[in-house]
């Protein structure tokens, strides 16, 4: 088990070649769904919070559900979509790495909205009144207000960036595992234990658990700045 460990530490140490290629793919997979996560996810939350009461209930209850939903079922749901019979056959996306984002980016959204609208709904009434009274124009309340609760984004984006980062269900079932492709850090590790090559095994759940690691530090951060 040692020697295996040795072996392991010495692909990232040396930096192989395979092992940081796959990092990327993963880094830059998982960045991407979430860019596109807090871009349309922190507008979309603004107005949720500014809805009447009823329609409020529906979509938080609509977030937390989604953001507890298994990687496996939106993976699944995606191959159905994306698949040459689905509805967006068209778009050859499947096995791609824009379907590995879109994958992400479903998982990393309700996430985003549930966490930032509890820090919105946290805020005092009078706070929107006053900027109201004030005459700023409803891009600028969404700026404001949102500005205000800027750690509890920072924090949320951190969360979805964890939770997209180490999914697998996904991303192999959209991505394929193709080598130089959509391959990441969680489907080639488990590919690699499969085949019983442990020490790349555990390179690559090195790399993963560290950067999780980072991210959750992160998230802890911000959450105790709010």
């Amino acid at each position: 088990m040692f020697a295996e460990i040795g072996r392991a530490l010495a692909l990232i140490v040396h930096r192989d070649v395979e092992v940081w290629q796959i990092t990327g793919v993963s880094i830059l997979v998982s960045t991407s769904a979430v860019v596109a996560a807090v871009a349309i996810g922190l507008p979309l939350t603004y107005l949720l919070a500014g809805s009447r009461p009823r329609v409020t209930k529906i979509g938080i209850w609509f977030a937390h559900s989604a953001a507890a939903l298994p990687t496996v079922v939106v993976g699944l749901t995606l191959y159905f979509v994306l698949s040459a019979d689905g509805p967006l056959g068209w778009t050859r996306l499947l096995y791609t790495r824009t379907a590995m984002t879109l994958g992400q980016f479903v998982l990393a959204l309700p996430l985003l909205v549930a966490v930032v609208f509890g820090a919105l709904h946290r805020l005092p009434g009078s706070a929107s009144e006053a900027l109201i009274t004030h005459g700023l124009t409803p891009a600028r309340r969404m700026g404001w207000l949102l500005w205000e609760v800027r750690f509890a984004i920072a924090s949320a984006t951190f969360l979805a960036f964890s939770r997209a980062f180490t999914e697998l269900g996904s991303a192999l079932i959209v991505g394929g595992n193709i080598r130089g492709a959509t391959r990441t850090l969680t489907t080639y590790v488990a590919l690699e234990y499969n085949r019983g090559d442990d020490a790349r095994a555990i390179a690559l759940g090195l790399i993963l658990l560290g950067v999780a690691l980072v991210a959750n530090t992160l998230t802890h951060a911000f959450m105790t700045e709010q």
